[in-house]
């Protein structure tokens, strides 16, 4: 009678561990899967407050190619400016109208801002630069 008792009480243990065992593993699974997940979403916000990511394509576009006013020569800042014009034509709506608009706020912050100018493009080429990885970007001259 005793040995019986004890082979119950052992396949309680043994079914409350599969049980619990079982709980974790699922639990570790939905948290890889909403892990894997949100690395693919869009950022909460758009850069320099811009109102829609046109216009922070624009933006963008317009501070890429005033830290290499001119023709292009190739490497990050072509990259850069060919993936934010990429970026502008993949939406659908008015590419001048976008371009306009964050050329205007890049002024806007330009004025604004009490030091070289120099100095705001190329904080903001880094922010945008971050910001095209997020959407997928992948630059040649950084491989």
């Amino acid at each position: 009678m005793a040995a019986k008792a004890s082979t119950r009480a052992g396949a309680g243990i043994g079914l409350r561990v599969y049980v619990l065992g079982a709980l974790g593993l699922s639990g570790l699974a939905v948290l890889f899967w909403m892990t894997w997940k949100s690395q693919f979403a869009a950022p909460a916000g758009y850069l320099f407050e811009t109102p829609t990511q046109p216009v922070e394509a624009g933006y963008c576009l317009a501070v890429a190619r005033q830290v290499v006013p001119g023709a292009s020569y190739g490497g990050y800042i072509t990259e850069a400016k060919e993936f934010w014009l990429q970026r502008l034509l993949d939406f659908s709506g008015p590419l001048a109208s976008n371009i306009m608009r964050g050329e205007i706020a890049l002024n806007r912050h330009l004025q604004a801002f009490e030091g070289p100018d120099r100095a705001w493009l190329m904080n903001a080429m880094d922010s945008c630069s971050h910001r095209a990885l997020t959407y997928g970007a992948r630059f040649k001259s950084f491989e």
